[in-house]
């Protein structure tokens, strides 16, 4: 069981429904990549292609969402990612996953991947455009994923 899996059956054992984008497709998810021009760590393409994007207990998680490549607003990480560039609130290394509704912006950080090629996910204050500072807050995906989520369950 990896840890979609198990994440998964906590979600639902908590009695509050997500709402997902549905699964994305290798293919898709390559598109994706190509777009941004990152490689997506292994634990955000088994995101991916589980949920797509995902909306639970308020909290949004981008990715891929029915529109594609073609979609013009969250929760889609190519618009998301895309305008955080824009605006100069990411860098070109980095995948936003995840507003916080208020400013800060969470994002996977691929400027620097380990062995197995996952990357931190690190917050970035509106200052991000002057100061470029990244305050790191998980060393992969799958842990800020799974934190968020035990949190917001903790929350019900």
């Amino acid at each position: 069981m990896n840890y979609i899996d198990a994440i998964e059956a906590e979600i639902y054992a908590s009695g509050d429904d997500p709402a997902c984008a549905g699964a994305a497709s290798d293919a898709l998810i390559a598109e994706f990549e190509a777009a941004l021009g990152v490689r997506f760590p292994v634990s955000y393409k088994l995101f991916l292609k589980k949920f797509g994007a995902m909306s639970f207990a308020g909290d949004t998680y981008y990715g891929i969402t029915k529109s594609g490549v073609f979609a013009t607003a969250v929760p889609s990480v190519l618009f998301a990612t895309k305008t955080a560039r824009d605006n100069g609130d990411a860098d070109e290394a980095m995948i936003v996953v995840k507003s916080t509704g208020y400013g800060p912006i969470y994002s996977i950080d691929t400027s620097s991947c380990d062995a197995g090629g996952e990357a931190a996910v690190v917050i970035t204050e509106l200052s991000f455009k002057r100061s470029g500072e990244k305050i790191k807050v998980a060393n992969s995906f799958e842990e800020f994923f799974c934190e968020s989520v035990r949190k917001s369950i903790d929350e019900l």
